[in-house]
């Protein structure tokens, strides 16, 4: 008994100091710090279970009051997560360890600083590239990738223009692409005006897509399929050194921009080197495309036997069967090859990079070659100064931009002609046949004999000076520079005296821009009594463009070996010409945040264009944005574990645009006549100032919703935006009195509006095998709500194929209806506007054409994104992505074109539909008997403006599969020098599921612009591509 007392005793003392803890609160202090020694500011330091938690101060230092049996769980951005049992201890001090790819996910740029995600008050979506990245311009890697953002590879041509617009339509005239800020500078044009290319060759340019009097026409259009060729500036980016890439959507985001971020701005981080040891990235890939299919077009003895029939007189012989098609076309076979190295120490890091790709197109003779260089340098002069460098230069010859002209020739050449001659030699002309097209002479030939390319050469970089006087305060200096010079050559070869086409006569044209950004910056967050945090900029920005371009042509040269135009014997100036402008700006953003619950922000900017009027050359562009993080309430922390965290945020912004390029609208510009008086010539204004003109106008509101869920397994963003453009800019007629054709004016106003999911789920994760899968998508709607237009103005903007009208979306297709083909009489049927059906089509009533025209909808989707989905087992991935697309309208020109046979001096070939042709009375077909109604004069209205080419471009892609084997760690150590190898397959383009007749639902024949878009006009479909690569790391 007396021991029995004794233990219990003993049990007693030991046991009271924890019952004496249990409840009891004490206070806990330490120190938060990185690998380096260094304090990290604003740690989180949270006590498990409740909402208690207090942020280190400058030295890195906390206290709080917390229970003695509870954790505390350290956490900052970029650092990997510490939880620690408090228990006796009341001092904890911890030591977090960085991990790079936590940083890179949870740190967002968002414009001259960076936030951490959970803080965010605007709408930002973060794009991770694939590390294995099949496409040649990182734009084309965005597809599907981010709620809001519309990308379209509008053609197969290497290196021609993409479409890429974010939230819809910004503006009527033109320029509709986002800012692209690279480290920090932002990138030259990428309009299709700053673009665009030449390929003529000297002879004068054709008209472009717009209708023209009575039916139109959506062939003749040499702008995109023989005139004109837009590159793409995002080719001299190698993707492969970009370590993420930010969006900014609303206003709030891009207002810091101010009017160069009005429709979105696109931020591009750079790799950069890190501490330790030394490393070596080597990667090389293997590409084979072919194109992703072919039209069934009509062989020899077929066209002979329908132009045989349609023109009896007329002499078509059969026996050749040319299928040039095939004949133009191969297995593209193409080779990428990147090299980088990197590293650092505790004061300094680089990176450098070395990339070279091959690019072969699957047109003969046509082929890109891209050369990309890049360095990253940043040093700690002292533990208050610090400096470094971003510089890289890209050099693209892009030998391929004929490409899309002989793909348009190949599918029209006629096939009962040869290649070649019985000798070897090319096959000219068109005989025997009694018609033909000069201009698709021999489609192989014209491949060969012609020598067509662009040299770009870019160097974008910029070298910056930091100073942080204390912690919490940063003063930066930078200047940047975008220098992009360009040389565009066409020469085009010697043809036989009978070939009616230009030939032996060449264009070059020279561009040279630069751009020099000075922006002062000065960062500052700060921490009070625990619960207020404070972050902001203030700064001033500065750019200055100057832009110069010459344009030269020669004729008649003694030999096709000559290629310069100072070797002609014939030679003009085309233009020439040089301008300049430039932008100043301020601007301060200031985030607030209370107990980490409440969060406020606003941004304001002031920019000063010289391309306005000194009364109207100032705007300011304030926004302002509100967020609240739910679940830090204790109402839904108590209730709801499964949420982890929930905020609901909202803005409103003013945006504003000052033009496109190289714009002066309110400036009065100048020419040199061409009337000679006393054997001189004058200048002449060519285009009035407009005074008054003021810039464009955009007020947006956002509300959005940002949840985690299920132990952050599932992460839901939703959106809600209204966007109202005002004073939209456009080249408005003048009364003929002044003497002027046209001058820029505010003209208008337009809403956008639209809803935007993203969700990203674990669906499995265990130690062997992750699946994750992410869908986002987006609808917009857009609609003009006012437009300054009256009598014959609006009847002239809208004579082409797309139309304006008040209630409407922007770009509406503006065209006849077609009612099909009559079974008695073999005739097209047409729909008038009171309802009527007639065999006279009302394009041939120049009169009255217009007012039988219909709206038909746009080229722009009304819902889009993508679907991925990821699979890890082992060693083992797996990765696919879907994108589709619904709503939007693609006009069929190829279809038209290749349904045309009755121009009085062409015979091309056609589609083997024209073998469904009408024939018999009762017979029920959709195309017409050869000899019909609407073949007036030689124009065949049956294939002109009208609903019949319409279709619907929906459609859902597998844009990209890709499988990767990483050889095991194990195997790597026996090496004693490889630290990764990973071996990949990646397959682009595999197949499609749409109702468009043509081959590719994605073309738009105007490149980047998103007013012109919805045309098939013989444009290359893009290619399906196969691709087997080897990255390794030493």
């Amino acid at each position: 008994m007396k021991k029995n007392i004794i233990l219990f005793f003993l049990l007693m003392v030991a046991l009271l100091p924890a019952l004496a803890q249990k409840g009891t609160t004490v206070n806990i202090t330490g120190q938060v710090i990185d690998t380096y020694g260094d304090p990290v500011i604003a740690a989180i330091v949270h006590v498990e279970g409740t909402s208690n938690a207090v942020y280190t101060d400058v030295e890195g230092k906390y206290s709080i009051d917390a229970p003695a049996d509870a954790s505390l769980t350290f956490s900052f951005v970029g650092y990997e997560k510490q939880t620690i049992k408090i228990a006796e201890k009341r001092i904890i001090n911890v030591t977090l360890k960085e991990t790079k790819a936590t940083q890179m996910a949870d740190l967002i740029v968002v414009g001259y600083s960076t936030i951490e995600r959970r803080d965010l008050t605007g709408s930002v979506s973060t794009v991770k590239l694939k590390e294995d990245k099949p496409f040649l311009s990182f734009d084309q890697m965005l597809a599907g990738q981010a709620p809001g953002v519309y990308v379209s590879a509008s053609s197969g041509a290497l290196g021609s223009a993409n479409l890429l617009t974010i939230r819809g339509l910004s503006s009527i005239n033109g320029d509709n692409n986002p800012l692209y800020v690279i480290d920090g500078v932002p990138m030259y044009g990428t309009d299709r005006s700053a673009n665009s290319n030449s390929t003529s060759g000297g002879s004068i340019a054709g008209t472009t897509m717009n209708g023209g009097p009575g039916g139109g026409s959506l062939n003749y259009n040499t702008d995109v399929m023989q005139g004109t060729f837009e590159k793409n500036p995002l080719a001299s980016i190698n993707p492969d050194d970009i370590e993420s890439i930010e969006i900014l959507k609303d206003a709030f985001s891009t207002a810091i921009y101010g009017s160069r971020g009005s429709a979105g701005v696109i931020l591009i981080t750079t790799k950069k080197g890190s501490r330790g040891k030394t490393r070596v990235n080597v990667n090389y890939t293997l590409s084979l495309d072919n194109t992703m299919g072919k039209l069934d077009l009509l062989n020899g003895d077929e066209y002979a036997a329908i132009y045989s029939n349609f023109d009896p007189t007329g002499n078509y012989p059969a026996g050749h069967n040319t299928n040039w098609i095939d004949a133009v076309t191969r297995t593209a076979v193409s080779q990428s090859t990147s090299a980088s190295i990197s590293g650092g120490t505790d004061k300094n890091d680089y990176f450098v990079s070395l990339a070279y790709d091959d690019k072969e197109s699957y047109i003969i003779n046509n082929d890109l070659k891209r050369y990309t260089a890049r360095a990253n340098f940043n040093t700690q002069l002292n533990k208050d100064w610090k400096m470094g460098f971003n510089f890289s230069i890209a050099k693209v010859d892009n030998n391929s931009i004929a490409a899309t002209s002989v793909y348009g020739s190949a599918l029209i050449a006629a096939p009962n002609l040869p290649i070649y001659n019985e000798d070897g030699s090319y096959y000219y002309g068109y005989s025997p046949n009694t018609k033909g097209d000069y201009s698709s002479y021999n489609p192989v030939a014209q491949a060969y004999i012609n020598d067509e390319s662009i040299r770009d050469t870019r160097v974008i970089g910029n070298v910056y000076l930091e100073y942080k006087p204390f912690n919490g305060l940063t003063l930066r200096s930078e200047i940047g520079t975008d220098i992009a010079n360009s040389i565009s050559s066409v020469r085009k070869g010697e043809l036989p005296s009978e070939i009616d086409t230009p030939d032996n006569q060449a264009t070059e044209t020279t561009n040279q821009n630069y751009k020099i950004v000075v922006n002062n910056t000065i960062n500052f967050n700060k921490i009070f009594w625990d619960k207020h945090f404070f972050q902001g900029v203030i700064g001033q920005s500065y750019e200055y463009s100057n832009e110069y371009a010459n344009s030269v042509a020669g004729s008649d040269f003694f030999s096709p070996e000559l290629i310069g135009v100072g070797a002609a014997q014939d030679k003009r100036v085309l233009s020439a010409g040089r301008q300049e402008w430039a932008l100043f700006s301020a601007f301060a953003r200031l985030n607030y945040q209370y107990d980490r619950k409440y969060m406020a922000g606003v941004t304001y900017r002031i920019d000063g264009s010289s391309r306005y009027n000194k009364d109207n050359r100032y705007l300011s562009t304030p926004s302002f944005s509100l967020g609240w993080r739910m679940s830090e309430e204790k109402f839904i922390r108590d209730n709801f574990s499964w949420i982890n965290d929930m905020k609901l945020r909202g803005s409103i912004g003013w945006n504003s645009k000052d033009a496109n390029n190289t714009y002066y609208g309110a400036q009065a510009t100048y020419t040199l006549g061409k009337t000679n008086f006393g054997g001189q010539n004058y200048l002449i204004m060519s285009q009035p100032g407009n005074t008054d003109l003021k810039w464009e106008k955009t007020v947006t509101y956002d509300i959005g919703l940002d949840l985690s869920l299920l132990k952050e397994r599932l992460n839901i963003t939703l959106d809600y935006y209204y966007k109202k453009t005002t004073d939209m800019l456009f080249s408005s007629n003048l009364p003929w009195y002044t003497g002027y054709i046209s001058q820029d004016q505010n003209i208008g106003d337009m809403e956008n509006q639209g809803i935007e999911v993203n969700i990203t789920s674990t669906n499995i994760s265990t130690r062997d095998f992750q699946w994750q899968s992410t869908l986002n998508f987006s609808h917009n709607s857009n609609k003009l709500l006012k437009l300054n237009f009256n009598g014959n103005q609006l009847a002239d903007i809208n004579s082409g194929a797309k139309y304006y009208e008040e209630g409407k979306a922007a770009a509406q297709f503006y065209l006849y209806e077609w009612a099909g083909v009559d079974p008695q009489t073999g005739n097209p049927l047409w729909r008038y506007a009171d309802g009527t059906l007639s065999t006279t089509p009302p394009g041939a009533n120049f009169a009255n054409s217009t007012a039988n025209r219909v709206t038909c909808g746009t080229g722009m989707p009304k819902i889009y994104g993508g679907l991925t989905n990821n699979f890890t087992y082992k060693d083992w991935e797996l990765g696919f992505l879907f994108t589709f697309s619904y709503g939007g309208k693609l006009m069929n020109g190829t279809r038209a074109k290749l349904l045309e046979y009755s121009t009085p001096t062409t015979a091309n070939n056609l589609s083997k539909e024209i073998m469904t042709m009408w024939q018999v009375e009762g017979q029920v077909t959709d195309i017409p008997k050869l000899n019909n109604a609407s073949i007036i004069n030689g124009s065949d209205y049956a294939v002109g403006l009208t609903t019949r080419f319409l279709e619907k471009s929906s459609y859902l892609r597998l844009k990209n599969i890709e499988v990767a084997y990483n050889v095991p760690r194990k195997w790597l150590d026996k090496t004693k020098f490889l630290t990764r190898l990973r071996i990949y397959a990646n397959m682009t383009n595999l197949f499609t599921i749409t109702g468009y007749s043509g081959l590719d639902p994605e073309v738009s024949a105007f490149g980047s612009s998103a007013t012109s878009a919805g045309y098939d006009n013989m444009t290359m479909p893009s290619s399906r591509s196969y691709q087997f690569g080897i990255r390794a790391s030493f």
